[in-house]
């Protein structure tokens, strides 16, 4: 079953995602960028409040959109959010040629960190075997320019397809995100990550707006392959 990472950027929203049953917590703050993060305070506080309530629900947290090539930064910011005591935290790696140094920066963290491959203007497959050679938990492919469209408008199905099968081929978990909504569910069930990451399409309005529970909900069904969801959405986005 592909597992829901829903992204939520305070405590309130921490909890409607859990009760509406996210299989993880993503902490970021969307109106600081893509990979947006919350001051380290508010990020523990979140941590060990789901730690009572929700205990074993897993948790990640982002450490901010950073400068490519800029490693003092994300040891900086990685500390600082690891301390927090998160499950994961997401760090992205831009294309180009110190994408290979940051995942190996990365990986020599002490935290149990997972790359988000920015791939809005596509998906070098070679950073993807690299970063499941490097050992990590998991990797991920994600946009930067949310308002450009989706993952799959950025990134073809076959190249998709061949970055989940060498992440499993690796023994590595794989997630996909990018501006996804209800309609693109049918694709990404296609492709079976292992997780899919959501924010614009569990918000009324922008992925800006606040979280709804409801929506929560109607994704992770979608995702379960219930067919009344997955039919209606596939039947509106041929139509």
């Amino acid at each position: 079953m592909i597992r829901l990472l829903t992204s939520v950027r305070d405590l309130a929203e921490a909890r409607e995602a859990a009760a509406a049953g996210a299989d993880f917590i993503d902490i970021k703050e969307p109106r600081a960028g893509a990979l947006g993060a919350l001051p380290p305070a508010r990020v523990a506080s979140i941590v060990g409040a789901l730690r009572e309530s929700h205990p074993g629900l897993p948790v990640s947290a982002t450490i901010g959109d950073l400068r490519p090539g800029d490693y003092s930064a994300m040891v900086h910011h990685a500390d600082r959010i690891g301390g927090c005591g998160v499950d994961y935290v997401k760090a992205g790696v831009a294309p180009g040629p110190a994408a290979r140094e940051t995942l190996e920066r990365m990986r020599a963290l002490r935290w149990n960190m997972v790359p988000v491959l920015l791939c809005d203007d596509g998906l070098d497959l070679r950073l993807v075997e690299y970063a499941c050679e490097l050992g990590f938990a998991a990797v991920m492919a994600d946009t930067e320019r949310k308002e450009v469209g989706s993952l799959f408008r950025c990134v073809p199905l076959a190249v998709l397809d061949s970055m989940v099968q060498i992440a499993r081929a690796h023994e590595v978990m794989v997630g996909l995100a990018g501006a996804l909504r209800l309609e693109h569910i049918a694709r990404v069930r296609a492709l079976l990550p292992d997780f899919a990451g959501f924010r614009s399409a569990l918000c009324e309005g922008a992925r800006t707006g606040r979280l709804e529970g409801a929506k929560v909900c109607e994704v992770r069904a979608a995702l379960k392959g219930e067919v009344r969801v997955v039919a209606h959405e596939v039947a509106r986005a041929a139509a």
